[in-house]
């Protein structure tokens, strides 16, 4: 499970909730979000400035450059997206259902608009430009569709345990 979801049941754990997300759900968002936008992504073309850049040096580790930062921060952002929507569902509404399927969608959309992000270490999703990769765009755009699939398609609905965001 990536680093949000983990937040997200982690606090709800923490503060006595029950789980957010069902384990289907998180099978679910581990495929969509990450299956066909990783695809896209790997074709993505390099940044502009790639070849100015200094070398990395052999001794430099993975997470260099700012790279553990951005993880924990994002991951942080979007776990605690996905717990507040979770509570304040839950609160509002007080029907387990609804705000899980709100947890869900959250925890999905948060990791979609999270990976035009994750195309250049230098510049940020605004610079490097929603639809110049027109692959990732249409990833992200089939990667919703499916999530809006689970929640409105009878079958699939049924059984992720989802229901639709009217109401229980």
């Amino acid at each position: 499970m990536q680093r949000g979801g983990m937040l997200a049941v982690f606090v709800a754990m923490a503060v006595g909730l029950p789980l957010p997300l069902r384990p289907l759900q998180i099978l679910w968002v581990n495929l969509v979000t990450d299956g066909l936008p990783a695809r896209a992504l790997g074709v993505d073309s390099a940044d502009k400035n790639v070849m100015l850049r200094q070398p990395r040096s052999p001794q430099e580790g993975v997470f260099s450059r700012g790279l553990a930062r951005r993880i924990l921060t994002r991951g942080t952002l979007i776990g605690l997206s996905t717990a507040l929507v979770f509570a304040a569902s839950l609160t509002t509404r007080q029907c387990l259902a609804t705000a899980q399927t709100m947890a869900f969608a959250t925890l999905v959309l948060c990791q979609l608009l999270h990976v035009f992000d994750c195309r250049s270490e230098t510049m940020g999703a605004a610079e490097k430009g929603l639809t110049t990769n027109p692959l990732l765009f249409g990833a992200v755009i089939s990667s919703a569709g499916l999530l809006l699939v689970s929640i409105y398609w009878p079958f699939l609905r049924d059984l992720f345990g989802n229901v639709s965001l009217g109401g229980c």
